[in-house]
């Protein structure tokens, strides 16, 4: 049979009020006390009603976990981390994939207040917030974003210093010799926009004129797509630049496919730069050269953040921002 509450009060002569306290660390109890009862519910193999503790509690041990395209790997590990870490910490994830669309979005945020969720963390959120500042007003839980702007006042934030990533990879192929540097995106999401704004302070600091014809922005269709022909037309037309700098690694993987029915070498003919180093980029030929973003650390502060304001912990609201690093593989080359 089904071991109870009862059971555990006549084995401890405890009364079931204080074991309550015990199982949902809601109260005082002595620390004599506490032992008692965890022994017993250890002894008895006692596992308490998820359910009913939760309507205790006013709270079900559950977050919602929003993220903008789980076919991009970076996304999906992201993901993955943080619903590990959510386990160890007791709470389950409600994933939801949003496919780069507002509507999907907004669908979801609505999604996740009638489910009751203790809280929210979103993964790359798109650069218009108006959808989550309503969702934070209007389901009075704790949001946080990961890999966004941090400028959202009222909401906790942890972002990786976009700008300065791409002003490493602009440093670092000058100093390999390229002055023709193209930069192919979707200009989607804030990340994206953060990485052009430091490819061109980028130029500009070492004294290279900005092309426009060098920066390619499309649709992220196009791009899981396999197409990109605005720079095979700028290739073809014999305007190649010497290098190109991809705002991710999922579209630097493209490119790699793409250079190569045009019958070009990477890095022979043109040196290639991606950005996050997702695990793909370091087992594709040649190895992608990329700007690592820590996103294991990102999700760690994200969800560290979430929780402590899940258990009704008050404080400032915080902005963390991370730097990341070149990682230097077989993609590039110095000039000849």
């Amino acid at each position: 049979m089904k071991v109870t509450i009862n059971d555990i009060a006549e084995l401890t002569n405890v009364s079931k009020s204080t074991i309550s306290r015990v199982i949902n660390n809601s109260g005082p109890v002595s620390e004599k006390t506490r032992n008692a009862v965890t022994e017993a519910m250890e002894r008895l193999d006692y596992k308490p009603n998820e359910i009913a503790r939760s309507l205790s509690l006013r709270r079900t041990m559950t977050v919602g976990v929003v993220m903008q395209d789980i076919r991009n790997p970076y996304y999906a590990y992201a993901c993955w981390h943080g619903d590990r870490l959510l386990e160890k910490s007791g709470y389950s994830a409600v994933i939801c994939n949003v496919d780069n669309d507002p509507e999907r979005e907004q669908a979801c945020l609505n999604s996740m207040g009638h489910r009751s969720v203790d809280g929210v963390l979103c993964i790359g959120p798109q650069e218009e917030t108006a959808n989550i500042v309503r969702a934070v007003e209007e389901m009075e839980i704790p949001v946080v974003l990961v890999d966004t702007d941090p400028e959202i006042a009222k909401i906790d934030t942890v972002n990786l210093d976009n700008i300065y990533g791409g002003q490493l990879v602009v440093d670092y192929l000058v100093s390999l010799g390229h002055r023709r540097i193209a930069f192919v995106t979707s200009d989607f999401t804030s990340a994206e926009r953060g990485r052009r704004a430091g490819y061109s302070e980028g130029l500009e600091a070492r004294g290279i004129d900005l092309d426009p014809s060098l920066i390619i922005s499309q649709g992220e269709g196009q791009w899981h797509r396999g197409e990109c022909p605005a720079l095979m037309e700028l290739i073809r037309k014999g305007n190649a630049p010497t290098a190109i700098f991809a705002s991710n690694d999922f579209k630097a993987i493209r490119i790699v496919r793409l250079l190569h029915r045009l019958g070009l070498s990477i890095p022979d003919d043109i040196s290639l730069v991606g950005f996050d180093d997702i695990d793909a980029a370091a087992m594709v030929t040649p190895g992608l050269t990329t700007i690592h973003q820590p996103i294991d650390k990102m999700i760690d502060i994200g969800v560290r953040i979430l929780i402590k304001r899940m258990e009704g912990r008050e404080g400032p609201t915080e902005h963390e921002v991370l730097r990341p690093w070149l990682v230097e593989r077989e993609s590039t080359r110095k000039v000849r």
